[in-house]
């Protein structure tokens, strides 16, 4: 009877150990999962911000070229006023070799 006793209690602490190892197991993976699952709102979180600022700089972006479409460009009214073709260099150095001669006599 002590046999059947001692074979059953041993049967017991091993069912016992393998119970508690595979509990053990089992929270080990399922802290490894919910951590897995904390990344994966946070990537998720990061994506939406990073998504939400590409559509509004993209609607910027679109608003700006819809601007230069319908605003006309009078840059090209302004260019005939500047017309620096007149521009003598020989009078300039006339002008200038004049003034240093004044110059020089008033020396």
């Amino acid at each position: 009877m002590e046999n059947r006793f001692a074979d059953k209690l041993a049967a017991f602490k091993t069912d016992t150990r393998e119970s508690l190892d595979d509990f053990i197991t089992k929270m080990k993976v399922k802290e490894i999962i919910e951590e897995n699952e904390e990344k994966n709102r946070l990537y998720k979180t990061i994506g939406i911000i990073v998504a939400a600022v590409a559509v509004i700089g993209l609607a910027v972006y679109a608003g700006y070229l819809i601007y230069r479409m319908i605003k006309p460009d009078y840059i090209e009214d302004y260019d005939d006023d500047f017309d620096y073709d007149d521009f003598d260099e020989d009078e300039v150095e006339d002008a200038l070799s004049a003034a240093a001669e004044a110059a020089d006599d008033g020396e």
